[in-house]
C-alpha cells in the first residue's frame, strides 16, 4: 500500500471528526513534507533508518515535529485499519530537541502605552481583551458582547474564531478547561462599556477575520511607534506580568485555560527570577542560622 493511498484514506476518515483548522494543519504537513518524500513508497518498504534520515533533514524544529507526527498517525492508522503485518518503523525515532525560544513580551508600562494608543480603532476591543485577559487570539476574536456579565465584571470564554478555507469558522474552546469565566480588570471593563455603547450582542471583532486584526494591529503600532508584539505574544505578556506581580503559577495556568501547570512553565513563563525569588524569600524567612 502506497503512503499516498494511506494518507488519503486517513484524511477521509479524520474529516468526519476533526475541526477544519486541525484538518488544514494535517493537509499542510502532508503536502509540504510527507507526500513529497513518501507518497509513492509502499508502506512495507519504508525503513527505520530512512525515516530517521528524513526527520533529521527537516531543519525547522516545528516542521520536523509536525511532519513526523502526521506521518506516524497515518502510518499507524493504516496498520490498524488494514491489518498490515509489518513492523512499526516509527518506533524509536529520535526527534530534534526543542530550541530555547524567548518570546517577545511587553512589560506593564509598555502594554499600558499600547492599549492607550490604539483607542478608537475598530479592532480595539479584541486586542484589549486578549491583552487584559491573557486570551488566545482565536478566543478574543470569538467573544460576543453578550458573553459579559457587566454587573459583576466577568466574561465567559466559550468559543474561538478561526480562518479556515477562506472564511471565518467558530468552534468551542480548545479544551474543556479552556471554557472558563475570567474577571475583567476594572479599567478594561470601563473601556469595553464605552466601546459597546447600546449593543447587547454581536461579536467584538465585527466583520474582521483574526489575521486581519493582527495585521492592522501590527501596522498601526509600527506607524505610530507604539510598543508592539504579535497578538499571540499578548497572552505571554499577560502571564509574565501576572507572575511578576506575585500571582501563583497554578492560578495563572487556570486563567490561561491550561490542562496542567507544566504548560504554563514550558510556554509562558519568561523569567523564573520572580518565582524563584519568592521561594528564596520564604526559605530565608524560615531559616535563621544560630
Amino acid at each position: 500500500m502506497r503512503m499516498y493511498d494511506a494518507a488519503m484514506a486517513y484524511m477521509t476518515e479524520k474529516h468526519k471528526r476533526l475541526r477544519g483548522n486541525t484538518i488544514e494543519g494535517y493537509v499542510s504537513a502532508f503536502r509540504h513534507h510527507v507526500l513529497p518524500a513518501w507518497g509513492e513508497r509502499e508502506l512495507e518498504e519504508i525503513t527505520h533508518e530512512e525515516l530517521q534520515d528524513w526527520v533529521d533533514s527537516i531543519t525547522t524544529y516545528g516542521a520536523a515535529i509536525k511532519a513526523f507526527k502526521t506521518f506516524r498517525q497515518a502510518y499507524r492508522w493504516s496498520i490498524r485499519r488494514y491489518k498490515l503485518r509489518i513492523w512499526d518503523v516509527t518506533q524509536g525515532i529520535e526527534l530534534p530537541e526543542r530550541p530555547i525560544v524567548r518570546r517577545e513580551v511587553l512589560d506593564a508600562k509598555q502594554e499600558a502605552a499600547t492599549l492607550g494608543g490604539i483607542a478608537g480603532q475598530a479592532w480595539e476591543a479584541v486586542v484589549l481583551c486578549e491583552a487584559a485577559l491573557g486570551l488566545r487570539r482565536s478566543e478574543a476574536c470569538g467573544l460576543d458582547w453578550s458573553d459579559f456579565d457587566w454587573r459583576r465584571g466577568w466574561v465567559h470564554v466559550q468559543r474561538g474564531a478561526h480562518w479556515v478555507g477562506g472564511k471565518i469558522v467558530e468552534y468551542a474552546t480548545k479544551t474543556k478547561l479552556s471554557d472558563r469565566w475570567l474577571r475583567v480588570p476594572r479599567w478594561a471593563l470601563a473601556r469595553l462599556r464605552q466601546l459597546r455603547g447600546t449593543l447587547r450582542s454581536g461579536r467584538l471583532r465585527g466583520d474582521l477575520a483574526p489575521h486581519q486584526i493582527a495585521g492592522r494591529f501590527k501596522r498601526f503600532c509600527r506607524r505610530f511607534s507604539l510598543p508592539w508584539v504579535p497578538m499571540t505574544c499578548l497572552r505571554h505578556s499577560w502571564a509574565t506580568i501576572a507572575l511578576e506581580g506575585g500571582a501563583a503559577l497554578d492560578d495563572v495556568s487556570v486563567a490561561l485555560g491550561h490542562t496542567c501547570v507544566d504548560m504554563c512553565v514550558k510556554h509562558y513563563l519568561q523569567s523564573f527570577r520572580t518565582v524563584v525569588g519568592r521561594a528564596c524569600d520564604a526559605y530565608e524567612a524560615a531559616i535563621v542560622p544560630e
